[in-house]
């Protein structure tokens, strides 16, 4: 059986390009087309559809609206969210409301043929750019977290991220521009912090807790 589609945007040109797009491909049938947020939402409680894809800004509803309604009234329903924005705020709110898929419209057509039907299959997509970006925000957050619990400063991170890379205590202070003693009483608390002896397991700690 065919993958039932819904694709919602207020612009025709790209419904009609999606339309295009998806009718080369015999596992996927596009069964529904919707201009708004309440159109979207009338033409998924009138038919069987097993994927949305939909644009973010919509007449009325907004395309993530849209998706937690249909999360509420589908629950097998699969959202794609195909968008032009890239921005966080969208992304994160996308997220919450259970979409599961956030492509730009700058992906390629077998990126979007292809989500469509991992989506079908239950899985979840990003776009490659914003995919990196949420993995960096993760680790951003994951760091800041470490340096909360462990106490250590950006400071210590820098001869942290030194010492991961091989650097000795002379090298150290002419990166940081300390004398040899001041070295050694920073390497002193931050192995205190860490709550280790040594150099190298120092520098395995800090790589471990993503400091480096």
């Amino acid at each position: 059986m065919s993958i039932r589609v819904l694709v919602v945007d207020d612009h025709p040109v790209v419904r009609q390009g999606l339309r295009s797009l998806l009718s080369n491909y015999d596992d996927i049938a596009v069964v529904a087309e919707a201009d708004s947020g309440q159109s979207a939402v009338e033409a998924a409680d009138s038919q069987p559809v097993d994927v949305v894809v939909m644009d973010i800004r919509l007449g009325g509803l907004d395309g993530i609206q849209v998706a937690e309604r249909l999360r509420q009234r589908h629950a097998a329903l699969k959202v794609i969210v195909l968008t032009s924005y890239d921005d966080d705020a969208y992304l994160v709110r996308a997220l919450k409301a259970n979409a599961h898929a956030f492509l730009l419209k700058s992906a390629s057509d077998e990126m979007l043929v292809g989500a469509i039907r991992k989506v079908h299959q239950g899985e979840r997509l990003l776009s490659p750019s914003l995919l990196d970006r949420v993995l960096q925000q993760f680790a951003d957050l994951r760091r800041s977290q470490v340096l909360a619990e462990t106490g250590l400063s950006a400071e210590e991170c820098r001869v942290l991220a030194l010492l991961a890379g091989g650097a000795g205590n002379s090298a150290i202070a002419a990166a940081c521009h300390w004398s040899d003693t001041s070295v050694k009483r920073k390497l002193h608390e931050i192995f205190t912090k860490l709550q280790v002896r040594t150099r190298s397991e120092a520098a395995a700690e800090a790589v471990r807790r993503g400091l480096v």
